[in-house]
């Protein structure tokens, strides 16, 4: 049997899953909290790899046929649709692997942070944050669900790693609790506007602007306009980011590179 010094398919895959486009809104958030307490970058350099690693791998796994069996990401085949379902399934395992391994290896962040780093960022990505979330979100299709079950998917398959990429960075820079109270609220907030714009975009967005099809009605999907209709749900997402921004503003100087991205949630095309 031929020797391999690693598999280098699974590498490629890995790379076309990661490369591949994308917003990159959870690095850009870390580094944006580094820049609003003026710290320097190199203590979250690592853990904005990793994060970014484990969305990438929800991604992989959502578009599954097994999940929403999507065939565009990013105006991208996807990645079971281009290396199979089979590589698909462990390039998402590994790079969920991979990202743990990433901080337990930084040399970057002292020991003490990086387990509190890596036991919020497990609970986070796991049962008590996406995976839960997720696990509700296929288990709602074809239904019609309540307000409070639409909110506890969006919260923990959405919300969640949005706010492992602010309370993160604040736990490797050792930022007060009553500041992290303050910006883990506001995460919340922000992560509650994406999904919201998400589910408007489902139904205005274009495939050149969202690179994607849309797979909610599809699915026969609860989302805020199926319960609140479209208006109504502009409304909410607005509410969410006025909100936001008033956190900022009254708590935190520097913030006008948050105030600009905290807009962008509520204005994006894709």
């Amino acid at each position: 049997m031929e020797k391999y010094k690693y598999p280098e398919e699974l590498s490629e895959a890995m790379k076309y899953a990661v490369m591949n486009g994308g917003k990159r809104i959870r690095p850009i958030l870390m580094y944006m909290i580094c820049d609003l307490f003026g710290k320097k970058y190199d203590k979250i350099e690592d853990m904005a790899t990793a994060l970014e690693f484990i969305h990438c791998y929800s991604l992989v796994h959502d578009d599954l046929p097994a999940m929403d069996n999507d065939m565009y990401r990013r105006g991208k085949l996807t990645t079971h649709v281009k290396y199979g379902e089979s590589t698909a399934i462990l390039v998402g395992d590994v790079l969920l692997t991979e990202a743990f391994n990433v901080i337990a290896e930084s040399e970057k962040t002292d020991d003490t942070a990086k387990a509190k780093i890596i036991a919020k960022l497990s609970e986070y990505a796991g049962f008590y944050g996406m995976i839960g979330g997720q696990f509700m979100d296929i288990k709602s299709e074809h239904t019609r669900v309540s307000y409070d079950t639409l909110k506890y998917i969006h919260a923990n398959k959405t919300g969640k790693l949005i706010t492992a990429a602010i309370e993160l960075p604040l736990i490797a820079l050792d930022i007060e609790e009553s500041k992290r109270e303050k910006l883990v609220g506001y995460s919340e907030l922000i992560g509650t506007a994406f999904q919201i714009k998400d589910d408007i975009l489902d139904i205005e967005g274009k495939f050149e602007e969202t690179g994607k099809q849309a797979s909610d009605e599809k699915l026969e999907k609860t989302t805020y306009p199926s319960l609140f209709g479209l208006e109504k749900s502009k409304e909410l997402l607005n509410e969410c980011i006025s909100k936001a921004k008033k956190i900022l503003e009254e708590n935190f100087e520097n913030n006008g590179l948050l105030i600009e991205l905290t807009d962008y949630f509520g204005n994006r095309g894709a």
